[in-house]
């Protein structure tokens, strides 16, 4: 068996083991995302903030997810509750940013995207990530400048695609 079928296994154990443990739920979707198998992440980080609403990096991680699966009135709902974190609050920079994604406010997007990862000193593979969004962003709108066709801007920002 390899490595990663052994992680996932033991991550459903140690769910079975403490099913009303939200920080083994937000692991186990983690690595459920990370091996494409989207609905079970979005149950298992769901089941994660249901069970603890203060695993904060669990509800932007299951805001992704609900925007990687184009459902943008649910990533908006999930992301909510971190309106109520300090200004300065990294999370809080990145929920604007994707909602400002949303809109297709790509400007505002960069923006709060950037000031996030400038605040952001805990979580260094999250800062990747919102990083990947802002290359990904720029990227695109320089394509789009280019060619004048706003259609073109719209793309998928994926984090969980190779």
């Amino acid at each position: 068996m390899e490595a990663k079928n052994i992680d996932l296994e033991q991550l459903r154990r140690a769910v079975l083991e403490e099913p009303r443990n939200g920080e083994r739920r937000y692991l186990l979707g983690a690595e459920l995302a990370q091996q494409r198998d989207y609905e079970g992440a979005v149950l298992e980080m769901s089941a994660a903030v249901a069970l603890n609403p203060l695993l904060h990096v669990a509800r932007l991680q299951l805001g992704l997810l609900h925007l990687t699966l184009a459902q943008p009135h649910h990533t908006i709902a999930v992301l909510a509750p971190l309106e109520e974190l300090p200004d300065d609050s990294a999370l809080k920079h990145f929920k604007h940013g994707l909602e400002a994604l949303i809109r297709d406010d790509f400007d505002s997007c960069v923006h709060a995207l950037e000031a996030g990862i400038a605040a952001n000193r805990d979580n260094v593979p999250l800062n990747r990530d919102m990083q990947l969004i802002v290359e990904r962003v720029k990227s695109v709108t320089a394509a789009s400048r280019e060619s004048q066709d706003p259609a073109a801007v719209r793309t998928d920002f994926s984090l969980y695609r190779h």
